[in-house]
């Protein structure tokens, strides 16, 4: 619970972003947000295929399968985002790409805040 936290306030600080700095639509906004959603779980799940050490020290394609499943859902996400018909059900709309490098730096932020924490961890455990 503690983790979801700043995770949420970051997801909806971008979405009052999107919407009230940057003068995007309702559907826009709705779309970084549910878009930011995704990164941040891809990003995450990269960083804990293990606990205690680096994605970069276990190996960066050190298990394919991550990769294959980070690769779909985003052409996924991508579907979501820009097929018309998609827009429609969901009441999304496209993204820019400066959106995108908002939503991308968000989920770098959170992959750096849990590599930051892992570190932390193991000096810890390293002193007792």
């Amino acid at each position: 619970m503690r983790r979801l936290r700043p995770t949420c306030a970051r997801l909806y600080g971008l979405f009052l972003l999107e919407q009230r700095s940057l003068n995007a639509s309702l559907e826009q906004a709705r779309t970084v947000a549910v878009n930011t959603i995704i990164v941040i779980e891809a990003f995450y799940l990269l960083n804990c295929r293990s606990l205690t050490r680096s994605m970069f020290s276990l190996g960066l394609f050190s298990n394919l399968w991550v990769h294959l499943g980070i690769a779909t859902m985003m052409a996924v996400q991508l579907l979501f985002t820009y097929l018309p018909v998609m827009n429609r059900v969901f009441h999304t709309a496209p993204l820019s790409g400066q959106s995108w490098l908002r939503i991308l730096a968000t989920g770098a932020i959170v992959y750096a805040v849990v590599e930051i924490e892992k570190w932390f961890r193991s000096r810890l455990a390293g002193r007792q």
